[in-house]
């Protein structure tokens, strides 16, 4: 190897930076949609083969590329998005770096199709391990179609490291489903292997769009939020508590239109909803940030999901505030819902699902009955066990002379949590206890059942935090004082912030050269057996990370020990002062840990399924 500096040549740096930008088929997907929106196409077409290792297609009907600029667009750095670096302050396209084409190019071989829509033809060009090995004019339709086929062909160590077929299609799906939602003007749609995997309406519907692309009960779980202040505007949806998922998958969010990933956005909405949710599940959320460019650099990396913001703290508090208010105004009281086996289940959505079309026409019947809001179709029409197609107009007609029966019998409307505890001191009926654990309630129509643990768990939990917010901690005094010795950098830093300390209900003195005395304790740790908490905690204001995580959850524990335990017998007046409680706190109506506290049946479903109405 000669110890010579030179030059890389071209085809040799493209291949290198085709390692950052084309991470794999997903990456080429991603970067093709991109283009394809910022061409202000209306229609997108993805079609895959092997994953997207052999066979990638996106057509769209964009505004095209000139015959003079086809083959300055393959070139690295080649852009109409920017002219200087200044520009990206006043930018909303997604593409800009002017990388993905000649990365793409590098590493494949490719074809385009263009034809701008004031031009009699298109052009056609081929290109082969960097190189244009052909070029001519065709006739086509206005847009751009670009053909990636044997990805990596030509560097086949990268071949080694490709994920499986299947694994390269879920990411490619993820994508699609990603900017579809982020564009619900433009129609997509999603062949993989000749099979359409996806189509969304492109009417500029978000709520049809989210029906395509998720599952529409998913859908009748969101709420809607909205808010705008002097700098940014937020619109999306987040799912009710209710319905839960085991990772971050489906948190969605856009920044001015673009898909990204970060840590400040993530951390608001997993922290508001905090306490809703049981230890490690995580809500859906479809959020689009509207932000001046100028406050943000998505210039972090060649993928440009990444990105970062000049004001992290003011970016956190806005989202937070509107998601946790919009929850404490929208949570819904969980529904207990018997399937058509009759057998129960603890269902995570709301009263009124829908079901596949081969239910049987008498459930959707029923379903359709249930529903407060008759003028609606469920679906366009319905399909018994048979298959014989139903007039939706006659199927109304049929249900018309039950509306007043169910308007007497039933209120399916949803309850909020926030409108059953303004409403909880009211015309309740005590029936008693259930297994010497559940309080059964009955109220307008629904019986509830109150998990007495979790109750009275959120009730000395919130009077314990309320203690620590207000910097009223109840400490105990140790027996025996305990010194510790620390290093100086930890010497210095406890001093600098001692007041922080005494907050959360230390008692802590200078006791000589790099010591210091702890003569109290706050009570909520109970008897200590070492001080590692305490260090902890210094380590988490070292690196400014410090959010009470650790304090919470010693509140968590001890307002568990002290609740009322599942199998403890109450009296009638336990259980009113109990009620009374409960009907002062805000929502959620769940235990620390995220369970649920309240469990409803409506009087309609009783008595269904005893066969009393049909």
């Amino acid at each position: 190897m000669s110890n010579r500096i030179k030059v890389l040549n071209d085809l040799t740096i493209n291949k290198i930076a085709a390692g950052e930008v084309v991470e794999g088929p997903h990456s080429v997907v991603k970067e093709l949609i991109e283009n394809s929106i910022d061409a202000n196409a209306t229609n997108i077409t993805i079609e895959i083969k092997d994953g997207g290792q052999s066979y990638i297609r996106v057509s769209d009907d964009g505004i095209g590329i000139n015959e003079k600029d086809v083959k300055t667009a393959f070139l690295r750095h080649a852009t109409s998005k920017i002219n200087t670096i200044e520009d990206l302050n006043s930018l909303y396209s997604l593409g800009f770096r002017g990388e993905a084409l000649a990365s793409i190019a590098s590493v494949s071989q490719i074809k385009v199709i263009t034809k701008p829509r004031n031009q009699s033809y298109a052009i056609s060009m081929e290109i082969i391990n960097g190189e244009i090995i052909n070029q001519k004019q065709i006739g086509a339709p206005d847009g751009t179609t670009i053909i990636v086929k044997n990805l990596f062909f030509n560097t086949p160590a990268r071949l080694k490291f490709m994920k499986s077929p299947q694994s390269e299609t879920r990411k490619i799906s993820e994508i699609i489903s990603r900017l579809s939602l982020s564009k619900p003007e433009i129609s997509f749609k999603f062949i993989n292997s000749n099979n359409i995997m996806l189509t969304t309406p492109g009417n500029n519907n978000i709520d049809q769009t989210i029906i395509s692309v998720l599952d529409k009960n998913l859908y009748k779980s969101l709420i809607k939020i909205s808010d705008v202040n002097n700098f940014m505007e937020l619109n999306g949806y987040i799912s009710q508590p209710t319905y839960i998922r085991g990772n971050r998958n489906l948190l969605i969010v856009f920044v001015n239109g673009r898909y990204v990933k970060n840590q400040t956005i993530y951390k608001a909405i997993v922290d508001a909803y905090k306490e809703k949710l049981p230890i490690n599940k995580f809500p859906v959320c479809i959020l689009n940030l509207k932000i001046n460019p100028e406050l943000i650099d998505v210039n972090v990396h060649p993928t440009k999901i990444e990105i970062k913001f000049d004001e992290d703290v003011e970016i956190y508090e806005f989202i937070y505030n509107i998601i946790k208010y919009s929850l404490s105004q929208n949570v819904i009281v969980p529904t207990i819902i018997f399937d058509k086996n009759n057998s129960s289940k603890d269902n995570i959505s709301s009263n009124l699902h829908t079901k596949s079309l081969s239910t049987s026409f008498q459930e959707r019947r029923e379903e359709y009955n249930a529903s407060d809001n008759y003028n609606q179709p469920i679906i366009d029409t319905i399909i018994d066990n048979d298959s014989e197609q139903l007039d939706l107009n006659d199927y109304k007609a049929d249900i018309q002379s039950k509306i007043n029966y169910n308007n007497n019998y039933i209120n399916e409307k949803e309850i909020t949590q926030k409108n059953f505890l303004n409403n909880i001191l009211t015309d309740y009926k005590i029936i008693g206890q259930l297994f010497s654990t559940y309080i059964i309630l009955e109220k307008n129509l629904f019986m509830y059942l109150i998990d007495q643990h979790a109750a009275h768990e959120r009730l000395v939990y919130n009077k314990l935090l309320e203690e620590y917010k207000n910097n009223n901690v109840t400490r105990q005094k140790l027996l025996k004082p305990e010194v510790l010795e620390l290093t100086s950098e930890d010497y210095i830093f406890i001093i600098e912030h001692l007041n922080k300390f005494i907050n959360l209900g230390f008692n802590i003195e200078i006791f000589g050269t790099n010591s210091i005395i702890v003569r109290e304790v706050p009570l909520i740790m109970g008897k200590p057996r070492d001080f590692q908490f305490l260090f902890q905690i210094i380590d988490e204001l070292k690196n400014e990370v410090y959010n009470e995580v650790h304090f919470n959850e010693t509140i968590i524990r001890k307002s568990c020990r002290e609740a009322i335990k599942a199998m403890d017998k109450l009296t009638t007046s336990e259980i009113h002062q109990l009620i009374k409680d409960l009907s002062k706190i805000d929502p959620p109506l769940t235990c620390p840990h995220g369970r649920p506290i309240l469990l409803s049946l409506s009087k309609y479903e009783i008595e269904k399924n005893f066969k009393r109405v049909q």
